[in-house]
């Protein structure tokens, strides 16, 4: 993919950018001028759901980003959440975000949504976060990338359930620590004003209550598992039965259904009778927190006259706040326990699943070993292909983070390019931003020359570096050029 030009319209002011096919500068004087708004409002009209920055809302302004694909040239109107693309003498209209990888599709004439969903994560280095995440993390806003994900999709492997319950281990993880540090907090709170916390009778009755929605969404979790799973295995037999197949055995001919394979019924009962289990604790804990939360109700209505005439400041209402909060201590450490152990078995899971079949992962360590010597950085690695999926970023810091991260996106950019069959662009915001001294960003600056020197480089920086085309921006993202 080769970006041309760039319109960009927000009320009466617009700009039309024009770029070269080698390497593009976005370059102003000084800082917080609005170069990584700009690049972002290049990802934005190409459908991404971009974060707003300050001073500017992407939603308000039109995007006309004009490319060419494997030889065939595309205009690509954005309006809010409706994305027109033009082409030949016809037009596709996509809604977003629902159909942005349908979008993403088409223009690219490839159908894996796995490594679709992670191009990102390796066409853009963010400046906020980009040059810290190696290989797994969020790109920007609620966009991820994952090299789980990215190598299930190369290999063709399903592990949508495997991924799917892991991220939703991470929430519940991330959920459980924060109920605890609140806990902890409104804990101090009381310890400073014990006079405004709440009565005993409350306070019994909200712990009741956090503890039955607790148990609510674990029971709610697990009868939606089990529901998938059902609902699975009634697709199976249904496509079973439809067939009417049959085998035969002497003289004798035998149907073959869900009746005559055997113990095909038995797990099949097994999980529905489980699943009468959850729904009959479901329901048993909605009626114990709906009378919990009627008799809170009945103990605020009770003290709302007295609260009507209290002239107590903010602040202690903040604090009353604060003290409402209360939970089962060991119930959540005990959830948390059992979450982190089952989010360590699904990570195995999924890596075991994916390691099976390690032709790209084999590829893509030795692409970011060969970039990693060329940046000094190869003695930071691990000599095992496995080191593709360390999480370990503690032992790496400044300079050879930044350095080892870039090592990693250009490998991804190398496979996933021979997979897709077509040349990417990548976007590099404030490369010399963080740590980088002159030599490291030399470094940087040679690797894209040799092993980036097909591609189109996008730079966003103060400093000047090696360029074909300059675009200059000296107060924000949009003041009326045209270049």
């Amino acid at each position: 993919m080769i970006i041309e030009k760039l319109l960009l319209k927000e009320g009466m002011i617009e700009n039309l950018d024009s770029f070269s096919e080698k390497r593009n500068h976005i370059y102003s004087r000084t800082n917080t001028k609005g170069k990584s708004t700009y690049v972002r409002l290049l990802f934005y009209a190409l459908g991404y759901p971009i974060p707003n920055m300050r001073g500017i809302k992407y939603e308000e302004i039109i995007t006309e980003v004009t490319f060419s694909e494997k030889g065939k040239r595309y205009i690509a109107i954005r309006e809010n959440n409706l994305i027109t693309l033009f082409f030949d003498e016809s037009h596709i209209e996509f809604t977003l975000p629902s159909q942005h990888m349908s979008f993403l599709s088409f223009i690219f004439k490839y159908e894996n949504i796995k490594v679709l969903k992670n191009l990102l994560g390796f066409m853009y280095i963010d400046q906020d976060k980009g040059w810290t995440l190696l290989n797994r993390g969020t790109v920007i806003g609620k966009i991820k990338f994952s090299i789980e994900e990215l190598l299930a999709g190369l290999n063709g492997i399903d592990i949508d359930d495997l991924i799917e319950k892991k991220n939703v281990l991470e929430l519940n993880k991330n959920k459980y620590l924060a109920m605890l540090n609140m806990q902890e907090l409104s804990e101090q709170v009381y310890e400073q004003n014990g006079e405004i916390f709440i009565s005993d009778i409350e306070k019994e009755l909200n712990e009741k209550l956090a503890y039955c929605n607790i148990k609510l969404e674990n029971e709610n979790t697990a009868l939606r598992e089990i529901n998938s799973v059902l609902f699975k295995e009634k697709q199976f037999f249904d496509y079973i039965d439809s067939m009417n197949l049959s085998v035969k055995q002497g003289d004798i001919i035998i149907p073959v259904n869900r009746n005559t394979l055997l113990n095909s019924t038995a797990n099949y009962e097994y999980l529905r009778a489980h699943r009468s289990i959850i729904v009959t604790n479901i329901e048993r804990l909605k009626n114990e927190r709906s009378i919990c939360q009627n008799k809170l109700n009945e103990y605020h209505a009770k003290n709302a006259q007295l609260n009507l005439f209290s002239n107590e400041s903010k602040d202690t209402l903040i604090n009353k706040q604060l003290s409402n909060f209360n939970i089962d201590q060991k119930v959540v450490e005990q959830l948390l326990d059992e979450t982190k152990n089952d989010l360590k078995y699904v990570k195995a899971e999924i890596k075991r699943t994916i390691k099976n079949q390690n032709f790209y992962i084999s590829k893509i360590y030795k692409y970011v070993l060969e970039y990693a010597t060329q940046l000094n950085v190869d003695d930071k690695m691990v000599a095992k292909e496995d080191y593709i999926f360390t999480s370990d970023l503690k032992s790496l810091s400044g300079a050879v983070l930044q350095k080892l991260v870039f090592a990693f996106k250009v490998a991804f950019l190398k496979v996933i390019e021979e997979n897709m069959d077509t040349k990417l662009f990548i976007v590099l915001d404030s490369p010399k931003g963080k740590e980088l001294d002159d030599d490291n960003m030399r470094l940087i600056e040679n690797l894209v020359s040799t092993e980036l020197c097909d591609n189109q480089v996008f730079f966003a920086s103060i400093y000047n570096l090696q360029h074909e085309k300059l675009i200059e921006i000296k107060n924000r993202a949009i003041e009326g050029r045209n270049n």
